[in-house]
């Protein structure tokens, strides 16, 4: 009676997660004064005409999370105390004029993340109290003037992640009472003057990643109770005192961070009157100047700096009396002066982490600071702690020392301080605590030591007892700890002492600590665990002795430490477990024995009588051939999941009560016998989960298993699937049948109706050779499809996935067989689709095919295939998400587009993963778009693509230590294999002939490069000439087919320098016979015709004779015949005229061919006696 009265006047329903497709109109006509219906996360498609009339009252309907589609007019009829609705994350497009008609006095109404195109005019007059909407993540592209003027008591609009362009002069006229407005992730660019017109009372206002150039001082000068405005994410470049005067009456929050802001001039927030918060993180600050900040003095609260490029500050120390929060973290700080921040009294937080070139600290660096309460000096490289740098911060409750080059803790660095409670030391090399390091800190509650180089902890470190609540210590190089080393701290909460080299820990370390709750020892050296090590410690709740030598844990171990509840004990050595073992335990909700030698268990080790509950057991990875369920059977009421995998078992008994109540069985990978396969799926058992994964199957009987919601027959040998298996399992709704051996599956049509709650789909690695439109009929609720590796496939319809319009996950990749596949066909049938990982057979990927997935609640967008050389750099046009996943696997792109990712909001949080690719570098264009992005755009799987190594790669060489320094060479030849990072920029070229080595070459390599300038083709075996193995530090071989400085420059050098000094020759000895021969008159030659004839350089025209010419280069023969390969070579002043001369030395067949060559020389023209 009372149950049913509860009922009747029952105010709040929630019937979320329950796979309904329909309003339960008929089952609400219970309670009468029902309030609150939550149907979030179901599978409803369609609100029907009066849904709710049964329920009046109703304040509030969470429909969100589901598959909505349609409202139907009167939908909400009779629901006029209705205040909110929430139909976020669903499917609406579109709305009719009547489709809210009676729910009038609606005060908030959350669209949220579906596919509206158009703002919805119509349909949102019907609230005229209307104050809260939120329309993001959507994919309206206009505001008109009069899509708000209904709405006159608005107070929160959120447009956000849509696609909205401009806003039209008084779009917002109607909007006296708005108090904050979102127009966020947008592409608005630039903002009319008045744009905001008639918000006067806005008070909050975002244009987040709207790539804003300029901040639009005169719009929002016209917002006169404007409080907080966020600009970050944009291109904002310059800021001043008269671009930011109009907004600083009354703005109390401004945030600037991630634009592209490299200085603040001085006095740039002068007129600011009342600001308080001030965000400039991740601009390209270098060099900050104090003077910037004139005029906050006495009003500045928070100032945040972060991941900018600051070097120093400049001017006279900051002075900000009322500043309480400093970020100056992740710049590049080099030094601070020991009084920069001691004008800030009022300062409880400073961070300077990730500031790696903050050599040295000042040891008074923070003494001024008396009310500092946490600071933050983390990866700085910090080397030493001296005692005095906290000795003046007694308020300090947090000190953040993570990540860096700290040897030693002498006495008394952290003295006196009453209210330090968190101390953060790990990761640093402390091999040395000295005795009083830690003097009356009794408030004391956290102490974190990990992966340092101690060898041992002690309690003489602590001057006094503590409150220490939480120690870490893992990671170490601990063997042994003192008796002393816990009993100072008897509030202890947690212990980590994992991966150190504990062979041995004593029981009365920890027998003391009434309040433990966790102690983990994983990763030691531990052989055996003696009785009562953890025994009576009544608040014990988790013990970790994982990957340890374990080898036995003796009866009693664990004896009335009653409120122990998880136990591991996996990847051990243990190879039995005594019947006692658990003696005195009340309930454990999961007890891990993975990865030991068992291959049986007592059969009273659960007796209730010691053990009264146990919830879940892993034995997987063990030797156990026969399932020891005679063991779990004294469990029978509790046990609810048991994984058996990766054992030896094969039989398994039909009549076995056990396994009639356990909800979740992982028997993969077991070598299972036909009958066993058969006791296990066709006896009846209210199993929800069961896991039968490689275990043998070729056939499957008719499953006895009316609540199975989870099934995975993966890694079998199944051909084919019938009806009548699945008659009984209505509630199944993920279904792994992959690397199976089924080929057809165009019969399933019959089966997937029976499978009405069927959520996801596995058929990958299966030899299906084709995929047609109806096969997947009846599969209406499918949300995930895994269909990749088909290798026999050679044909999927362009309607494939017609029949599963609601899938938002779906793989469909890898199809070596498929000759084309018409993706953009495929996915216009799954417009909702979230996460997409697809293969093309196209050589080029461009924003149509893409087009119907590119939309806001995109998370996951992958392309696959060899076939694909290009992307376009719109592509990702259209995502907005604010975490998005995208692949390029297995492709042959050999770059990727400067502008892959302007259209991607800078705000969203990017993962790129182009594994398998055919990358030769990342140009430097994509690498400043990492560096913009840095901390929201990180690659992955570089290191598997072909990079090669020349000067195209010095960028990315650059870029790389930090972020991905396992990046190797793969060509050219001479530098394959070696890591990019290790390789300087003088070997990074795309000149040749600047290669070097660091020894002389050898007999073999020189007659290597011979053979590669004119390769022979032989069918004979080669002849391999092997020398002794000399160890070179730089291996460069020279690229084929090209000279290099060893051999043909050589040769050229000494030719061009033979021919100059052979014609310097013939000059002086013409000189000489023009002096001493007269009378013999040259009549013929090219001078009698006035033809121009090529000369040495050293003489020019109308220039006279130098006779005397003194150590000469000698003479060297030169064959008059040479191809252009060397007349290429010759200097560039020596060019060939238009016309061929007849007379060229170079080049061309002597004209004389009776002997030798002949030499003509230009005279002065006065010269009228030529010699010869």
């Amino acid at each position: 009676m009372f149950r049913l009265s509860l009922s009747f006047f029952a105010q709040e329903l929630y019937l979320d997660r329950n796979s309904l497709t329909s309003i339960p109109s008929s089952s609400l006509n219970g309670p009468k004064s029902l309030k609150i219906l939550s149907l979030k996360t179901n599978r409803i498609g369609i609100i029907k005409n009066e849904a709710f009339q049964a329920q009046p009252h109703l304040e509030e309907i969470d429909l969100s999370n589901n598959l909505v589609h349609t409202i139907e007019g009167g939908a909400l009829s009779r629901l006029n105390r209705l205040k909110s609705l929430r139909l976020s994350h669903n499917r609406l497009t579109r709305f009719n004029s009547d489709v809210f008609q009676g729910a009038d006095a609606l005060q908030s109404l959350d669209l949220s993340e579906n596919f509206i195109t158009e703002f919805p005019t119509v349909a949102l007059k019907a609230f005229s109290d209307l104050k809260y909407l939120n329309l993001s993540s959507n994919l309206i592209q206009n505001l008109d003037n009069n899509d708000l003027l209904a709405l006159v008591n608005l107070y929160q609009l959120d447009l956000s992640r849509n696609n909205i362009a401009n806003i039209v002069p008084g779009t917002f006229l109607g909007l006296k009472q708005l108090r904050k407005m979102d127009i966020s992730v947008n592409s608005l660019r630039t903002i009319e003057d008045d744009a905001f017109e008639g918000l006067d009372n806005l008070e909050h206002l975002s244009l987040k990643d709207n790539n804003i150039l300029l901040i639009p001082a005169s719009a929002l000068g016209r917002l006169p109770k404007l409080t907080s405005l966020q600009l970050d994410y944009n291109r904002v470049a310059a800021l001043s005192g008269d671009i930011l005067r109009s907004i600083a009456e009354r703005v109390t929050k401004l945030v600037l961070a991630k634009n592209v802001v490299r200085e603040i001039p001085s006095a740039s927030f002068q007129y600011f009157q009342q600001l308080k918060h001030l965000d400039l993180t991740r601009n390209l600050i270098t060099s900050l100047n104090t003077d910037a900040f004139l005029g906050l003095e006495n009003i500045l609260k928070e100032l945040y700096l972060s991941q900018n490029r600051i070097t120093n500050l400049v001017g006279p120390a900051l002075s900000l009396i009322k500043l309480e929060v400093l970020d100056l973290s992740d710049n590049h700080l080099t030094e601070l002066s020991r009084n920069a921040f001691g004008m800030l009294p009022q300062l409880r937080f400073l961070n300077l982490s990730h500031n790696p070139y903050l050599a040295t600290i000042p040891s008074n660096l923070i003494q001024k600071l008396e009310n500092l309460e946490e600071f933050d000096l983390s990866h700085t490289g910090l080397k030493i702690l001296t005692s005095d740098f906290f000795s003046k911060s007694s308020k300090l409750r947090g000190i953040h020392l993570q990540h860096n080059s700290i040897t030693e803790i002498g006495d008394g660095v952290f003295a006196n301080m009453l209210n330090l409670t968190v101390v953060d030391l790990s990761y640093n090399n402390i091999n040395n605590i000295k005795q009083g390091a830690f003097v009356n800190v009794m408030n004391f509650k956290e102490l974190l030591l990990k992966g340092n180089q101690l060898s041992s902890f002690k309690g003489e470190f602590f001057n006094t007892g503590t409150s220490l609540e939480v120690l870490d210590i893992s990671d170490n190089q601990l063997s042994y700890l003192f008796p002393s080393s816990f009993r100072i701290h008897p509030r202890l909460k947690k212990i980590s002492a994992a991966n150190n080299k504990f062979n041995f820990f004593p029981a009365e370390l920890i027998a003391t600590l009434q309040f433990l709750e966790t102690v983990d020892l994983s990763g030691n050296d531990l052989k055996t665990v003696e009785e009562l090590d953890f025994a009576r410690l009544p608040r014990l709740r988790a013990l970790l002795l994982a990957r340890n030598q374990l080898e036995s844990v003796s009866e009693m171990a664990f004896h009335n430490s009653t409120q122990l509840q998880i136990l591991d004990l996996s990847y051990n050595k243990l190879d039995r477990l005594g019947e006692r073992t658990f003696e005195g335990l009340v309930r454990l909700e999961l007890l891990n024995l993975e990865g030991n030698l068992l291959a049986d268990l007592p059969e009273t080790i659960f007796e209730r009588a010691r053990l009264q509950m146990l919830e879940n057991i892993n034995l997987a990875k063990n030797l156990f051939e026969v399932a020891p369920l005679k063991s779990l059977q004294r469990q029978y009421f509790f046990v609810s999941s048991v994984d058996l995998s990766e054992n030896k078992l094969k039989e398994i008994p039909a009549d076995d009560s056990i396994m009639v109540n356990i909800k979740k069985l992982d028997l993969s990978f077991n070598p299972l016998s036909e009958d066993t396969i058969r006791n296990v799926l066709g006896e009846p058992k209210t199993m929800r989960e069961l896991n039968l994964a490689g275990t043998g199957i070729e056939e499957l009987t008719q499953l006895e298993t009316p609540f199975l919601s989870y099934l995975n027959l993966s890694f079998n040998n199944i051909t084919s699937l019938d009806e009548k298996i699945f008659e009984r399992t209505t509630l199944l709704e993920t279904l792994d049948v992959s690397h199976n051996q089924i080929h057809d599956i165009s019969n399933y049509s019959k089966i997937w109706p029976l499978l009405k709650n069927l959520q996801t789909l596995n058929i990958s690695s299966n030899p299906i050779q084709s995929v047609s439109q109806s096969d997947f009929l009846g599969l209406d609720t499918l949300r995930q499809l895994s269909m990749s590796s088909l290798k026999q496939c050679e044909k999927i319809e362009k309607g494939a996935f017609k029949s599963v319009p609601n899938l938002s996950h779906l793989d469909a990749f890898d199809y070596p067989k498929l000759g084309y596949i018409d993706v953009q066909g495929l996915l216009l049938n799954v417009p909702s689709l979230e996460r997409v990982n697809i293969e093309t057979k196209d050589a080029a990927v461009g924003s149509d095919q893409l087009q119907s997935t590119l939309h806001p609640r995109l998370q996951e967008l992958g392309l696959w295939g060899p076939r694909l050389r290009s992307i376009s750099s719109g592509t990702l046009s259209g995502i907005k998400g604010p975490e998005v996943m995208i692949r390029f696997m297995n492709t042959s792109l050999s770059s990727l587009p400067p502008a892959l990712f302007f259209p991607v909001p800078r705000s969203s949080k990017i993962m790129l993963d182009v594994s398998g690719s055919q990358l030769t570098t990342l140009s430097p264009q994509i690498l400043v778009t990492l560096d913009d992005r840095r901390g929201d755009l990180k690659i992955l799987g570089l290191e598997t693509n072909p990079i090669i190594c020349d000067c195209s790669a010095r960028a990315l060489r650059r870029w790389l230590p930090a972020h991905m320094a396992t990046v190797k060479c793969s060509g050219p030849e001479h530098l394959s294999g070696k890591l990019l990072v290790e390789i300087g920029d003088d070997e990074l070229t795309c000149d040749p002939r600047k290669i070097t080595t660091s020894t002389q070459p050898s007999t073999s390599s020189i007659l290597t490069r011979s053979t590669r300038l004119q390769p022979k083709k032989t069918t004979e075996p080669e002849i391999i000439w092997s020398v002794p193995a000399t160890e070179k530090a730089k291996t460069n071989k020279p690229i084929p087919s090209q000279s290099t400085l060893n051999n043909d420059d050589t040769l050229i050098i000494g030719i061009v320098g033979g021919v100059v000094a052979f014609i310097a020759i013939l000059i002086i000895i013409i000189c000489i016979i023009r002096l001493r021969m007269t009378g013999i008159q040259y009549r013929g030659g090219p001078l009698a015709n006035g033809n121009p004839v090529m000369g040495p350089p050293v003489v020019g025209a109308g220039s006279s004779c130098a006779c005397s010419v003194k150590g000469g280069a000698p003479v060297y023969p030169i064959a008059p015949g040479y191809g252009p390969g060397y007349s290429a070579t010759l200097p560039h002043k020596m060019q060939p005229s238009l016309r061929p001369s007849n007379y060229s030395t170079m080049g061309r067949v002597p004209y004389y061919t009776n002997g030798g060559q002949p030499y003509f020389i230009a005279f002065p023209p006065e010269e009228n006696k030529i010699y010869r």
